[in-house]
């Protein structure tokens, strides 16, 4: 499954975690280890990630894959964690 492929959109998550920190994009995609224009498309479209670099951007940003992935209010992000 690492080298699987999972279409998700994440533009305005991974953006404003980026922004939230105060991070440039250049920054952020080095300490990433991706170029920038990588970055700028997982940031602006719908994108394919590998899990490998889904692991890596929550690592990255101290979130949960979730939280990335489906916002921090939803039922998928409550069942994970437990609540109901």
């Amino acid at each position: 499954m690492p080298n699987e492929l999972i279409p998700v959109k994440v533009k305005h998550t991974l953006k404003d975690l980026r922004v939230r920190i105060g991070m440039s994009q250049t920054h952020a995609a080095n300490a990433l280890g991706i170029t920038e224009p990588t970055l700028r498309k997982w940031e602006n479209d719908s994108s394919v990630l590998s899990f490998k670099d889904m692991e890596k951007v929550a690592a990255f940003y101290h979130v949960p894959l979730d939280y990335i992935f489906f916002g921090s209010n939803n039922a998928f992000s409550e069942k994970i964690r437990g609540e109901h």
